[in-house]
């Protein structure tokens, strides 16, 4: 039997191809992680949906098939978005941070957002009907898995849902509540997500116990995957260009400019107690007019990149003698996989205090900025414990353990439906 998995991850397009522009995360990763090692297996056929603004540079990458939705305006009407403000005056609305393109593409989008019918998320998403597929799969609580899950309903196969985050068990995603998401996805239509997709997912123990306690649904547990040998041998490559050829070490930040949740701004607050201590700061865009106050408001030793490829984080890791985290929540960071593998401390401000005392991989700030200022301090003075998260990574997050797991559990669905 041939099971045929169709993967949904909208804006993992840059990590699958490292020669287009834009961000990605830990859920892109894990997605396309996933999909690549599934399609190697017997027995599976992969294809993949992503978002791009134009069409895509190929449409197989390995054993993966590529499937796009085109959305020419979609890094645009993100940046507008994120630099509008309301106001109280007339016309109500103010745009920071203005650019002379705006006059172009403001007016143009507003007219095509009027004159465009509004759609209920719960929608089935046309692009995947051309999709032959046993199974979908979705990533995060949000509008976009509304249509996947309501695309699977309509072709009447089940679809799966990977939690992102735990802002995804938000207690506020109740039927009739008016509570809209930081990234602008109403309650109604996160309750909807939860409760219709066939089969959820989960990255850890706590939300697995949160979903059941919250919203009474059952799941099952998958751990975020790394692929440790390609990680090594990639490790072992040239380096290519430094990004910081400044400095023998530094310490490590790795996300995108979001102030709600992973909070580059306390990176800064932190970097300012470290003067002595050089940080490259990895900033994938999202929020322009957070990026311009940020790089304002930076000490000297902050360096900052906005993206780099994904084959090259293992290197960049290689001359990091600190990661450190600021989110105020996660689902499971990948990065922490990557600095325990890489032997790499961690020095997290708010999240996984389990995961980092379970592995030894690292220390929880417990919120303090202070307290993670001075571990850092003795990292870099070579006067903290030692910590290796490196073998413990190896026992719970290899690929293959995780990716058996996936295919089983995939094979178990479709069989039983």
């Amino acid at each position: 039997m041939i099971v045929k998995v169709c993967f949904v991850a909208l804006n993992a397009y840059p990590a699958i191809e490292p020669r287009v522009d834009g961000s990605f995360g830990g859920i892109e990763t894990r997605a396309w992680t996933f999909s690549k090692a599934l399609a190697e297996m017997p027995g599976f056929d992969v294809e993949f949906l992503v978002r791009h603004t134009d069409d895509l540079k190929d449409y197989r990458y390995g054993k993966v098939k590529m499937h796009s939705l085109v959305d020419p305006y979609y890094e645009i009407r993100t940046s507008l978005i994120s630099r509008l403000q309301r106001s109280n005056a007339f016309p109500w609305m103010r745009l920071r941070q203005p650019r002379l393109s705006d006059a172009y593409y403001l007016p143009l989008l507003a007219t095509l957002k009027v004159f465009k019918k509004r759609t209920d998320p719960r929608q089935p998403e046309p692009n995947l009907n051309n999709v032959e597929a046993d199974v979908l799969l979705t990533f995060g609580v949000q509008s976009h898995s509304a249509s996947v899950i309501a695309s699977a309903q309509e072709k009447g196969i089940p679809s799966i849902l990977f939690l992102g985050s735990d802002s995804d068990l938000d207690e506020n995603y109740l039927p009739g509540s008016d509570y809209v998401s930081a990234y602008r996805d109403s309650a109604d239509v996160c309750y909807w997500v939860i409760q219709n997709a066939d089969k959820i997912l989960c990255q850890t123990q706590f939300q697995q116990d949160r979903l059941k306690k919250v919203f009474d649904r059952d799941s099952e547990l998958i751990k975020n995957p790394i692929d440790v040998e390609t990680w090594d041998q990639r490790t072992g490559s040239k380096p290519g260009q430094d990004l910081y050829p400044e400095v023998e070490r530094y310490a490590l930040w790795v996300g995108r400019t979001d102030p709600v949740h992973k909070r580059p701004q306390d990176l800064i607050e932190t970097a300012k107690l470290c003067p002595e201590i050089p940080f490259l700061v990895i900033m994938n865009k999202r929020d322009d007019v957070l990026e311009a106050d940020l790089k304002n408001n930076a000490p000297e030793n902050v360096k900052f990149i906005e993206k780099i490829p994904f084959e090259s984080m293992p290197m960049v890791f290689s001359k990091a003698f600190a990661f450190v985290n600021t989110s105020a929540l996660e689902g499971f960071p990948n990065t922490f996989l990557q600095a325990a593998v890489s032997r790499v401390p961690i020095v997290s401000l708010n999240v996984e205090e389990q995961f980092l005392a379970a592995a030894n991989a690292g220390f929880y700030a417990a919120g303090s900025i202070d307290k993670a200022a001075e571990q850092l301090c003795a990292l870099w003075k070579k006067t903290a414990p030692e910590f290796n998260g490196r073998d413990y990574v190896l026992q719970h997050h290899d690929l293959k353990q995780q990716v058996d797991h996936l295919a089983l559990t995939l094979k178990r669905l479709v069989e039983s439906t």
